[in-house]
């Protein structure tokens, strides 16, 4: 079976493309939420991006070892 179609893995990326598409959404359209404003805003969505881009990294990470 090939090691990028484990279910486990493709579930851990799924779930870091989630949280960094959901920062450059957030970072680029225009959203207004009651819990944010113009300076925590950019910084939260910065914050769910590099949060996605560590879990993408432990993702891989975790698969390497599982070899």
């Amino acid at each position: 079976m090939n090691k990028f179609l484990n279910p486990a893995f493709l579930l851990r990326l799924a779930i870091a493309l989630g949280y960094i598409i959901l920062g450059v959404v957030l970072l680029v359209y225009p959203i207004n939420l009651a819990l944010l404003n113009s300076t925590t805003k950019p910084l939260f969505a910065l914050l769910l991006s590099a949060y996605g881009l560590f879990r993408l990294y432990r993702a891989v990470q975790i698969l390497k070892e599982e070899e």
